[in-house]
C-alpha cells in the first residue's frame, strides 16, 4: 500500500541505514554512501516522497520525486526497494507513477538511471510501454565505487501516459 512517507522517517532511516553499504543499493545515492539518513520533506511543495507497506505496515520501499512547480514537472525520481522485489512494492511503484499524472497532474516526469543498475532494464520498458523517450545518455557522469558510470535520462508526458492508459484509468 501507498502512504506519505513523513510518518514513515523512523522506519526509513532503520531500513537505509541497515543496506546502506551494500553494494546492491549503491546506485541509490550514486555513492552518496557517506549519508546515513534519508531526508524527508514536511510538505510536498518541492518533494513527493511516499512509502510502499506491507499489510502488517512494514517499509518494503521508498520512492520520492522533485517538484519543479514553474514548468509543472516532477524529476530526480528516487526509488528503493528494501528487500527483495515483490508484488506490492511493484504495484504500488505504479500506482507513484499513475498518481503523478492523474492525482497531483504534472505535465512531465524525467529521471535518470546509472547505466548498469538492475533496474534500468525496468526503466527501458517502462518508457516504451507508456509513451516515453530515453532522451540520452550522459558519458562517465558519476562515480560508484571508484568507477565513472554513464547516466540515461528518460522522459514521460502525462498526455502520452495517458493515451497509453486508456485516458488514464491505468
Amino acid at each position: 500500500m501507498l502512504k506519505i512517507a513523513f510518518p514513515y522517517q523512523e522506519q526509513i532511516n532503520r531500513a537505509w541505514q541497515s543496506i546502506a553499504f551494500n553494494p546492491k543499493y549503491q546506485y541509490y545515492n550514486a555513492s552518496d554512501w557517506w549519508s546515513y539518513t534519508v531526508e524527508i520533506a514536511n510538505n510536498s511543495w518541492e518533494t513527493i516522497q511516499m512509502v510502499s507497506v506491507d499489510k502488517y505496515d512494514h517499509v518494503l520501499g521508498f520512492l520520492g520525486v522533485q517538484v519543479d512547480r514553474v514548468p509543472n514537472k516532477v524529476s530526480n525520481v528516487g526509488v528503493i526497494n528494501f528487500g527483495e522485489v515483490n508484488l506490492t512494492f511493484s504495484k504500488d511503484f505504479f500506482q507513484f507513477l499513475t498518481e503523478l499524472f492523474t492525482k497531483h497532474k504534472f505535465r512531465k516526469i524525467e529521471w535518470y538511471v546509472v547505466c548498469g543498475n538492475p533496474v534500468e532494464k525496468m526503466y527501458d520498458k517502462i518508457v516504451q510501454r507508456y509513451g516515453g523517450r530515453i532522451v540520452g545518455v550522459r558519458k562517465q557522469a558519476v562515480m560508484i565505487l571508484g568507477e565513472l558510470c554513464d547516466e540515461k535520462i528518460y522522459e514521460i508526458f502525462r498526455t502520452d501516459f495517458e493515451s497509453r492508459c486508456h485516458h488514464g484509468k491505468g
